[in-house]
């Protein structure tokens, strides 16, 4: 199975030109298996606290130059195991600077979560917001960090990420549902359709003016079984994209959320007036049966 097919992608890439920084991730993020062994073991004689809280570990891949990064990105995209996060340097001489290496890295993949690691010195965050532009997938570390903030930010935007990945599925899931049931509901009416017109034609040939009624009737009650079988999925459609509609979206998931609801109802609507129609149609004919 691809990773992105998963609902916990713990994928995380780090660009940064400075070596230490790259063991210093490494011990946050993925911690030698024993470790939570020897923590224990500090707790038990000496009473010291874990040198980290929250010991998830995480896949993590690093490079030393965004252009590196941009590679690495790339081929995650193709393999179908995307990263969920960035850690990105600021200053990576003599390469692409951390904004620069943002702009290739969301050109590929804006679904991308990142966090600059930065001094105030190297850029003002005015100028960051400028150039960037407004956004909720941009977080700034400032140097120099400890590690609980680190994991903290690792934690936080991985579970972020997975949630707008559901999400998104689920609204996937619902435009497929809306649209199989679209085609459904439309072959549905055309075989209808044929099949009155096909009845009508016999009654014509076949039966005298006064037996209209019947065939009427007859033809109300096939409509209203057809259109009772229609109703339950749909309104089963309508609750479900409601339900969807009270998760935590951001603007444009919610945006064709709001377009399936409003397919759906229009559906809902056009089974209402068929009904009503055949009603009128079938007063129509009982009241020309009378005398």
């Amino acid at each position: 199975m691809k990773r992105d097919e998963t609902i916990d992608n713990r994928r995380i890439l780090v660009i940064d030109d400075n070596e230490s920084i790259h063991e210093d991730f490494r011990k946050i993020l993925a911690p030698p298996k024993d470790s939570d062994s020897l923590d224990q073991a500090r707790v038990a004689l000496f009473g010291e606290p874990p040198s980290v809280l929250f010991r998830e570990r995480y896949e993590v891949d690093f490079t030393d130059q965004g252009q590196k990064g941009l590679g690495l990105l790339q081929s995650a995209q193709r393999e179908g195991c995307p990263y969920a996060m960035a850690f990105v340097d600021m200053r990576m001489p003599p390469g692409w600077d951390g904004l620069e290496t943002i702009e290739h890295l969301w050109y590929v993949d804006p679904d991308l979560e990142i966090v600059i690691c930065t001094a105030y010195s190297d850029h003002p965050w005015e100028d960051v917001s400028r150039r960037i532009g407004s956004t909720d997938k941009l977080l700034i570390l400032m140097k120099p960090f400890n590690s609980i903030e680190v994991v903290q930010l690792a934690h936080s935007l991985t579970k972020k990420w997975n949630l707008t990945r559901s999400v998104k599925q689920q609204i996937d899931s619902l435009a497929y549902c809306v649209s199989q049931r679209t085609v459904e509901l439309q072959e549905a009416n055309d075989s209808l359709q044929e099949n009155i017109v096909r009845r009508i034609e016999k009654t014509v040939e076949d039966q005298d003016l006064g037996d209209a009624a019947a065939v009427f009737r007859e033809k109300e009650e096939f409509l209203a079984i057809m259109g009772h079988e229609l109703l339950t999925p749909m309104n089963e459609l309508v609750s479900k994209v409601s339900l969807l509609l009270d998760s935590p979206l951001n603007p444009e998931q919610r945006e064709h959320t709001m377009i399936l609801r409003r397919c759906a109802q229009d559906l809902l609507a056009l089974i209402k007036d068929m009904h009503e129609f055949m009603a009128d149609r079938a007063r129509d004919t009982r009241t020309g049966d009378r005398p």
